[in-house]
């Protein structure tokens, strides 16, 4: 299956996706580490409402929630809504229609803070205009962290099993193109239509639309109505493979010069875990990582200039051993580091066009 890992650092500010209120005080959303440490997070349930609502901005409609029952849930049409499409539903089964789900073919865990995070109170009130009535105190955790958020995007985009729509294609407002796979019947969106009024139902301007909200045009948090919310990225890192790799283990930073730096040292570890014809973008918004990356590989040749010079001056035949081992490790350094590609963000489009045909593409 054809994925595209992401992976994005960010930083958030504020109190930006609210844990619930005891009494007068607003808590942030919080975890604890075995460490001790405090790390703070914007819910994956959050960032994928955020970005609903920008879709709905763009044209396209959003499933409506109904409560059959206790639970609120979705039409689960993913044929009519991008949100039941793209994030996935679960249907519980009720009199006279079976149960259906359909897996998220994109799915995030939303934005975790990378490094233990001080939490501070924002004390304020609200007066009565007529001061007849005493101020009402109140108080709102806040916090400044940079923290990464994490995407898996597949080729399901605009794809369904039989048994996900097998109800709904009946009233289906364009064709869908029916194929049997593995001895499963599928159906699927069409890549591409030309007429304007069916575009919201095309594959590639799904994908698209949810790209563009992602990396371009970004989004706002939910507690905006007062203040203004919305993640700083930093870098993020795509990965388009066929396999399931380890990239969001790899994904840290440090502070250099006063700017929020890749730590590539990670990065040159896990690219050793690339085949061919696997190869990361990273999207620099910082406009930092380009002149690193040069001076780590100008580095690491006069490393093996020095490295070479020894091991022609020296006898010492276990000495030689050590020193060969450490200049082909140096190199294969710095061709995980000459394969990393890294773009302005004025580039953007550019990478958005090369996800969408790779995932969706004809």
């Amino acid at each position: 299956m054809k994925r595209v890992l992401i992976s994005i650092l960010a930083r958030v500010k504020g109190n930006v996706n609210a844990n619930g209120t005891i009494a007068a005080l607003t808590e942030i959303k919080k975890f604890f580490t075995t460490d001790g440490e405090t790390r703070v997070y914007v819910s994956g349930r959050c960032v994928k409402y955020c970005i609903k609502q920008r879709l709905s901005e763009k044209g396209f409609e959003l499933s409506p929630l109904e409560r059959p029952r206790r639970v609120v849930i979705s039409k689960g049409n993913p044929v009519l809504y991008i949100d039941d499409d793209l994030f996935g539903f679960m249907m519980a089964e009720v009199p006279g229609e079976a149960a259906r789900r359909r897996f998220a073919p994109i799915k995030t865990d939303g934005i975790v803070a990378l490094r233990h995070c001080e939490i501070t109170r924002d004390f304020g009130g609200r007066f009565d205009p007529t001061e007849k009535e005493m101020p009402s105190p109140f108080e709102v955790e806040v916090a400044d962290f940079i923290g990464q958020n994490n995407w898996i995007l597949t080729e399901n985009i605009g794809r369904f099993e039989d048994k996900e729509i097998t109800d709904i294609i009946k009233n289906s407002p364009v064709k869908l193109e029916e194929r049997d796979e593995n001895g499963k019947k599928f159906y699927y969106l069409p890549s591409e239509v030309s007429d304007n009024a069916n575009k919201k139902y095309e594959r590639k301007s799904r994908l698209r639309a949810f790209l563009e909200v992602l990396l371009k045009e970004r989004y706002t948090f939910p507690r905006s109505a007062t203040n203004l919310h919305q993640p700083h990225y930093y870098y993020a890192v795509l990965l388009p493979t066929e396999r399931l790799l380890p990239l969001f283990a790899h994904i840290d930073y440090e502070i250099k010069n006063g700017k929020v730096v890749l730590n590539l040292d990670k990065m040159e570890d896990w690219g050793s875990l690339l085949m061919d014809g696997e190869k990361v973008t990273i999207i620099d918004f910082e406009h930092a990582l380009d002149d690193e990356v040069k001076l780590r590989i100008e580095n690491y040749r006069k490393r093996i200039e020095g490295l070479e010079n020894e091991i022609k001056s020296t006898n010492d035949e276990e000495l030689k051993k050590k020193m060969e081992e450490e200049k082909e490790e140096i190199e294969n350094r710095i061709g995980v580091l000459e394969s990393i590609k890294v773009i302005s963000p004025y580039r953007i489009e550019s990478v958005i066009n090369e996800i969408t045909n790779y995932l969706v593409g004809a």
